[in-house]
Parts: structure tokens; sequence; C-alpha cells
């Protein structure tokens, strides 16, 4: 019996699509690993090692979307040609994904081992009285370093190469090979493995970030570095090294499975159109669709369409905000807290399992049981659009900055100027800290210094031996004495450090002073609500788009539809959200007179920056979402009607006695089908 009759054959192909689906999903969640999981937690590491700013993470980041720009199109396009296989298109594009990991990797290949400021024993950190310090600049090293970020976009724009297929061939590859009424809870499943990846990628890459950057060839101890260390770099590039390996390997059994699924071409007879209006269009009509020549006529259907085109603009503002807090939230929390870069990727890590997997897989499932057609979809995403944008006040909250000499606070006797950082002061003018590198200590004042001779150290403390200690065979955190700059009872260290160093002769640690905020768990519950709300309209977004075209444009719609997203919501939006933490920065590493990566960020304005720039695109994009409801208009009448063995899914039949309205917000039932159960198949 065929599959529109026969209970048992749909679940056979629900099945085989099921576990031909396995292979896809797991390209899916790669890809979320690498691209938004790894590359965001390393982001900190990789601008400390190689001198970048936000902005260079912001257009790393990018990268991956321009490569999706210009590839959308065409993959879309010629892989949904008849007699195209898909599964290749998405084999291919896995295999380009780990080429890319594998590029991405090579700058830790390239480049030398890295080189902490107490690495180098004859550089003397602390201040010298007498005598001439020997300056060692660095400006050329640094110079190439920074030079690396070329490669960092290529490796990215690789990964944007090979993601194209999965997001616009994968999804209607999965869409059309299923039952209509399925689809949503088939396309949850898929986006929930996006966020999963991430999530993934989150941990994965917060553990790796726990090893130290050049292991196992260099031995952090020698170096006096531990993890929570202000100099301690972590393995960013482990994380590249096995994924790039893993897309390698699962690419080729992608390339064997078959253009359609079992009972795939029994579904498509089945599926009722709800393209916007009448849908219909002498090139959608065509059994021809897919020539070159009809491309022209296909992007004219689409631009004709209200409703796809707001739909497209409203995905470019999520896009904006997804992709600007997927790169900068760890290092948000991270200079927000204090805390190392690892424990920062942990935090967001577990905010976006339940967060972003449950709010990818509520959206889908609320899709499917409320039996919303068209219509309800674009009302439940303005609703959900409400809910994230009262979110977005969680960002009023914000830590206070440490206390930072010469920086937020002035040196004792001196007054700072007004908002230029002033690290030399009279205690310290005469100790050559010009060129120092920065190497911030804790001072028994609750004060962070940029380096032991910035706060006027004259001495490390003694070895057991009563003698002085090489900092380099020190285990950190250091011990500093005689910091002219610190002018305080010596006893009071331990309220800023831990029990086992108070009543103490010195007067700084090698450490910036820890942070005192208390703020973290509102900070997590705020950013999951945020997550969650902004994940939900993901399916029925992405529903709502497929539903408001013809079939035949489906896949062309889905890339044109990314190139608008892409274009002008998450190219520019890290790039926009690393220039506002740029703006943020009151302390910049300079090298022998070179700018390099920020040091020290303003906490407050880093949060007011954040709520500012969501609250204005999440309005945005609920008003976008209203205007795509606003404009919808429900097809006059199904160019397929379903038969009593063939029940009616998402489809609008206007009562006989009443004549057809045009305009969806007036129709009182969102079902709109004569029997509701007949939706139960």
């Amino acid at each position: 019996s065929s599959t529109s009759s026969d209970p048992d054959a749909n679940v056979g192909v629900v099945g085989v699509s099921s576990s031909r689906a396995d292979l896809v999903l797991e390209d899916d969640e790669e890809n979320g690993m690498v691209v938004n999981g790894f590359v965001n937690v390393c982001i900190t590491t990789i601008e400390k090692r190689f001198d970048l700013r936000s902005t260079d993470s912001g257009l790393i980041a990018g990268a991956y979307d321009m490569a999706s720009v210009l590839c959308s199109v065409p993959v879309s396009y010629l892989g949904s040609r008849p007699g195209s296989s898909k599964p290749r298109w998405l084999g291919w594009g896995v295999f380009i994904m780990g080429l890319g990991s594998f590029v991405f990797y090579l700058p830790h290949f390239g480049s030398p081992p890295y080189s902490p400021s107490r690495s180098d024993t004859s550089a003397i950190l602390y201040c010298l009285r007498e005598g001439t310090r020997e300056t060692h600049c660095g400006v050329a090293v640094a110079n190439w370093l920074s030079s690396f970020r070329h490669i960092f976009v290529l490796g990215q724009f690789l990964h944007g190469v090979g993601a194209t297929p999965l997001y616009t061939l994968g999804v209607t590859y999965l869409d059309e090979s299923v039952p209509t009424k399925m689809s949503s809870m088939y396309l949850g499943i898929f986006y929930a493995m996006a966020v999963l990846g991430p999530a993934l990628g989150y941990l994965l890459g917060g553990q790796f970030l726990n090893v130290y950057i050049d292991s196992p060839s260099v031995d952090p101890a020698k170096f006096g570095l531990r993890v929570n260390s202000d100099l301690w770099l972590g393995g960013w590039w482990i994380g590249f090294l096995v994924s790039g390996t893993i897309s390698v390997l699962i690419s080729w059994p992608v390339m064997a499975f078959p253009s359609h699924l079992p009972g795939a071409k029994a579904i498509k007879a089945e599926r009722v159109s709800e393209a916007y209006g009448s849908g219909v269009s002498s090139v959608s009509r065509s059994s021809g669709f897919g020539r070159l020549k009809d491309l022209p006529e296909a992007v004219k259907v689409l631009a004709y369409n209200p409703t796809f085109v707001a739909l497209s603009l409203a995905g470019a503002t999520e896009g904006i905000l997804l992709t600007g807090f997927a790169t900068f939230m760890p290092k948000f929390i991270e200079n927000q807290f204090s805390i190392p870069a690892s424990y920062a990727a942990l935090i967001v890590g577990f905010v976006v399992v339940p967060a972003g997997g449950g709010g990818t897989f509520i959206g889908g499932w609320l899709v499917k049981k409320l039996q919303l057609r068209c219509s309800g979809i674009l009302k439940m995403c303005i609703v959900f659009s409400l809910f994230c944008l009262l979110s977005c006040f969680t960002f009023v909250i914000s830590c206070p900055n440490i206390d930072f000499a010469g920086v937020n606070v002035e040196y004792s006797n001196t007054s700072l100027t007004p908002s230029i950082p002033n690290l030399t002061s009279d205690c310290n003018s005469k100790c050559g800290c010009r060129d120092m590198a920065y190497d911030p200590i804790c001072g028994t004042n609750n004060v962070t210094y940029f380096s032991p001779c910035h706060a006027g150290c004259t001495g490390m403390e003694k070895g057991q031996d009563g003698l002085k200690v090489p900092q380099s065979q020190l285990l950190s955190p250091q011990h500093y004495s005689g910091c002219t700059c610190m002018e305080v009872e010596k006893s009071s260290l331990w309220d800023v450090m831990s029990d086992s160093v108070r009543n103490v002769s010195y007067e700084g640690v090698g450490s910036s002073c820890p942070s005192r905020c208390r703020a973290l768990p509102a900070i997590i519950i705020g950013f999951s609500a945020l997550l969650f709300t902004i994940i939900m309209d993901k399916i029925p977004y992405l529903q709502a788009t497929l539903r408001c075209v013809p079939d035949t444009h489906r896949s062309f719609a889905l890339g044109l539809q990314w190139i608008v997203v892409r274009l002008l919501g998450t190219i520019p939006g890290p790039i926009l959200f690393g220039a506002l933490i740029d703006n943020t920065c009151i302390l910049w590493q300079s090298t022998c007179g070179k700018g390099g990566a920020c040091m020290s960020y303003d906490n407050f304005y880093m949060s007011r920056y954040m709520m500012g720039i969501s609250i204005i695109f999440k309005s945005l994009s609920t008003v976008l979402f209203f205007v795509a409801w606003w404009l919808y208009v429900a097809p006059q009448e199904s160019p397929n009607v379903p038969t009593p063995s063939s029940p009616a899914i998402d489809t609008y039949r206007p009562p006989p006695s009443s004549p057809h309205t045009k305009n969806s917000k007036n129709l009182k039932d969102l079902r709109g089908i004569d029997n509701p159960a007949s939706d139960v198949s």
C-alpha cells in the first residue's frame, strides 16, 4: 500500500529517514562545535597570543559568513537541480570544513614557542633603583605574530564554504524526506544538534585551555605559571586538530547517501503548498526549474514575497545578536568576574546546553503540537521575540572594576590624568618601567599594578636558604617586597588572598587582584533566559520561511535568505560587537610603542553597550516579525486537495458558506481545517 494510507509505511519512512539522518546531524554538530564553540572559546587566548584586537577577532568570526554569502546561491541553486545529489554536496562540504580546521591550526605550528614576560631570566621585572635597564624590544616578532590573523581568516572562510550545503541542502534534504507534520520535529532535532555542537565546543575547548599552549614540549612550571595566572595561555589549537581529523573521516560516508531517501517521492506527492498568495509562477510550475536562465525569475518570485523579505531582514537582526553573543560572551564573563578563560568557557557551555538546546527543541515541538499554519507560526515568533526583549535587560548588571593603579585609581600622592591611563608615578619614575611587559601583581592594599616594577618593588621574597630566588625558578604566585608604591599595613593581604598567606612579610603577589563581584548567578540566569528565547524563534522562523514560498523554491529561498542574514547580520555582528568592546578598553598592551591586545576593560560600559545593542536589534526584529505576519496572504485554494485517506496538513480551505479572504489576519481558526481530527496523521 502507499505511504499515505498505510501508517506502518509512514513509520518505516520516518525510521529510515532517522537512521540516514544520523550522519547529517553529526555533521551539523561538528560544524557548530568548531565554528561556534572552539573559535569563540579561544578568542581571548588568540588575541593575547597574536596581539590582536577585538575587531580583528570579529573579522575572523565574520569570515565564516563571508564564505556563505559567496557560496549560498550557487550551492543551493545547483544542489537543488533535478538529478543533483544533495548528499554528495554535503560530503564535500564536510571535507572542506575539515580542511579549514587544519588551516586554522597552522598559526600555532608556524609560530615560535610562547614566551611570557617572566620567562626571560635576563629581564628583571622589579624596580632597578640604580643602573641602566637593558631594553628588549620584540617589535618584529609582535608584528609577525599579528600577521597570522590572515591565516585565521582563511581557515574560518573554509569553514563557511564547507558548512554552506549543510544549512541549505541539508535542511531541505530532511524536510522533503518526512511528512509535513513531522518536519518541525526533525528540523528541531537538526537545529538542536547545531546548538549542542557549540555547547560541546565550549566545554571541550574550556578543558583544552587548561592544557598549556606549548605542551608537552614546554613545562609551564619553569615559568611559574598556573592555569589561573594572568600570563597563562591554554592549548587553543587542540580542538581544531581533532575536529579537522574527524571531519575528513566522516565526509566519505555522507557522500554515499542516496539522492532521495525511501518514501520521499510519496511524501512530496502528498505535500500541500502554503506559499504566499497563490504561490504560482511559470518558473515554479516548470518541471525544468533549476536551469540557470530561470535564476532571475526565481529571485523575482521571492523578492515580491513581502513575508519572505520581512523574515529575511528579521533573521539578519537576530544574526547580529547571536553571532555577537556567541563570539564575545565568554570574554564578557571572563572580564566582568576576573576569571580564567577556561572557567568562562565552561560557564557559557553549561548555559548553552539547556538554554540553546531546549529552546530549539521546544520551539519545534510547539509548532507541531499546536498544528499552526504559517500565520500562526508568525504570531508565535512575535510572542517569543517580546519575551526575549525583556531578557535583554540582564546586562543592566555589571561588576565594578578591580582597582588598577594608574588606570582607574590614583597612585599615592599622585593625580591621575582624567581618562588617560598614566602608569608612571613618583614612586616608580626612576625604575625604568617604560617598556616592561604586562605582568600584574596584587598589592596588600587590594590594588593591581601593571608589573612589579610599576609597584616600585625592589626585590623578591627570600627562599628557604635565605637567598634571593630567580623569578624563573619560583612557582606562582611570585612574592615581591620593598614595594614603595604601596603604603599600607602588610598584614592586610589576607583580605584578598587565601588564609595560607596571612601575616606575610611581602607586599605583593604575582597575579591581578581577585574580583569581589557576586553577580555571576544573576548573569547566568539572565543570559540563559536571553539565549532560550532567541533560540525558541529558530524553528518557527525556519518553518514560516519554508511555508511561505513555493515548494520548488525552498532550497533557493533558504540560500537567498542566508545571504541576506549573513550580509546584513552575521558578518557585521561580530565586528560591531568587537568594535564596541574595544571602545571599552582602558589599558592597551604596548610593545616598544606598538599597540597590541587590550589588558583591561571598563566593566560598566561593556555591560551597558551589550544591553544597548541587544535592545536595539531585538526591538527591530520584533517589528519585522509583525510586518511579516501583517503582510502575509494565505493561498486561496490548494492545488492539491487532500482526500479522506490523505489527511489535511497545514492547509487552508475556507468554509463553503463564506467567501475566502485574502488576509490571514481575518482567519478565526489558525488550523483552518474542516475536520481537526484529521491532523493526527
